[in-house]
């Protein structure tokens, strides 16, 4: 052992001064005690007396110089237990440790041995990847995927590719999708089907209304959002309207094309204000067409970063007020309960699913599409009863399934349906630089805001309302006043031709 040579070295010197200690001592009681059990004279007596107590004062003063010596000895007994305590414990622990991966390897033998149908079961329940061998799986073909057929929202090519780089992770996820097909997609075509019934013209067999998705920085979370809107909005009767809330400043890469967008914090009350009056004017929409929506574009209310700006009803230091964040929340949920059937569809995206840190009330999230992407979906998995509810069996094969995409390195999302199960699927990788949709960034001028009878977007004489406006107001409106005037009751901004071709017709020439 580690302290066995110096314990030794020290074992025979701590044992003859242990003897000579007992020597005195007996010398010392024998030489004190001699004097009343024999007759002795008197300086007999002295002389033992004497030698009694010198001998006692020896054996004081070695007692003295050996303790200390006697606490090194015990400390080398005790450090030698213990070395010898933690080599036990090794020795344990491997003899533990090779036993049971003995053990797994015997029952993967025999599992090998059963039929092919029945090993991802065994797998599974007994974690023996990599130990059982699975048939390879079919060569996977993707089907052709057409772009997107509406020009006035976007105009991409929507090839994806599966990434998948572990062989053996997708083996066992092949065998999972094999016998669990509902909650284990492998395909590119759940994408499809998510939008489809968000956008299908029957709206009693409408649902995915909403869809919010969740998950960590730069998990995709707005690349699917910008195909979601795209896919809904290639469907829809009418030229889709499509307005949006980015926070960051235009740093999110969009592949939507916004009918208006309003970017960074400074933002988001005016973001409130128009996106309701659209939903006021979706809802005259819906009622001009007798209530059944035929004919009526769809409207999209896309909000990034939920958490951050809601700050779990605080806001954000500095950037969002309490007020702001309690606004914000009470308009997500409002557009949740209330615009499904004029045909809207609210999209957000945060990096907490929440409801505390969201503001989102757990009725809302109920219909709601929810997308957790990456490990956010395993954090769903560990607290399901806010989420999902499904059998103990399912429920533990869809964490497998997520640890199996975790390690293999692999995009891929839960996706919690408002109708039917919930599953696991991979995220596409799509081509980001083919598909994303340049904003116009150009200030309008006052010709190319015209409204026109070719634009369907225009219902309204923005010439008249802006001359009564002018009226009303009782003198000649400023620079300033004409050009937010504009803007409030078209959404479009005028640059500084623009507006002076406005005074010009409105009688106003700028001097």
């Amino acid at each position: 052992m580690t302290f066995e040579l110096e314990r030794i070295t020290s074992s025979p010197v701590i044992n003859a001064e242990r003897t000579i200690l007992c020597s005195l001592g007996v010398s010392a009681l024998m030489c004190l005690s001699a004097p009343f059990f024999l007759n002795t004279d008197k300086v007999t007596t002295g002389i033992l007396l004497c030698a009694g107590t010198i001998t006692a004062g020896l054996f004081g003063v070695s007692a003295q110089i050996s303790e200390s010596k006697q606490k090194i000895y015990r400390a080398l007994e005790e450090a030698d237990l213990k070395s010898l305590k933690q080599t036990l414990q090794g020795e344990a622990a491997y003899d533990y440790v090779t036993t049971a991966i003995a053990a797994k390897r015997r029952v993967a033998d025999f599992v090998n041995r059963l039929p092919v149908q029945e090993r991802p079961r065994w797998i599974a329940e007994y974690g023996l990847q990599g130990l059982v061998t699975l048939p390879e799986p079919p060569a996977r073909q993707l089907p052709p995927r057409p772009g997107i057929p509406n020009p006035d929202i976007a105009d991409i090519d929507e090839e994806s590719v599966q990434s998948v780089i572990n062989p053996g992770a997708l083996q066992v996820l092949q065998a999972f999708a094999a016998n669990y097909s509902e909650y284990i997609r492998l395909d590119a075509a759940w994408l499809n089907e998510l939008c489809d019934a968000a956008s299908n013209q029957d709206m009693t067999k409408r649902s995915n209304h909403h869809f919010y998705l969740s998950g960590g920085t730069q998990s995709g979370k707005s690349t699917l959002a910008g195909i979601i809107i795209n896919k809904i909005a290639a469907k829809s009767q009418a030229p889709a309207i499509v307005i949006g809330s980015d926070p960051k400043d235009e740093v999110t890469r969009w592949l939507c094309k916004f009918t208006r967008k309003f970017d960074g914090m400074k933002t988001l009350s005016s973001w409130i204000t128009f996106a309701t009056s659209q939903i006021d004017k979706q809802k005259a929409r819906v009622a001009a067409v007798g209530g059944d929506c035929h004919g009526v574009p769809e409207l999209f209310l896309a909000q990034d970063e939920v958490d951050s700006v809601y700050g779990g009803g605080k806001g954000l230091p500095g950037m969002v007020d309490t007020d702001t964040a309690k606004d914000l929340q009470g308009f997500w949920n409002y557009i949740i309960k209330f615009t499904a059937g004029l045909k809207g569809h609210g999209v957000f995206m945060g990096q907490s699913p929440l409801s505390g840190e969201t503001g989102f009330s757990r009725p809302s999230l109920k219909n709601v599409c929810f997308i957790a992407t990456g490990q956010t979906s395993s954090y769903i998995l560990e607290h399901p009863q806010d989420f999902v509810n499904v059998k103990k069996e399912i429920l533990e094969m869809l964490r497998q399934a997520c640890e199996l995409l975790d390690k293999a390195g692999i995009r891929y999302a839960l996706v919690i349906p408002t109708r039917g199960n919930p599953f696991v699927a991979l995220i596409p990788e799509f081509d980001i630089k083919g598909m994303e949709q340049k904003q116009d960034k150009d200030k309008t001028d006052f010709k190319s805001a015209t409204p026109t009878q070719n634009n369907p977007h225009q219902h309204v004489d923005w010439y008249e309302e802006i001359r009564k406006w002018a009226t009303e107001l009782g003198r000649k409106p400023q620079y300033q006043e004409l050009k937010q005037k504009w803007q409030e009751l078209t959404g479009q901004e005028l640059n500084e031709k623009g507006v002076t071709l406005l005074q010009e017709f409105l009688g106003y020439p700028d001097n």
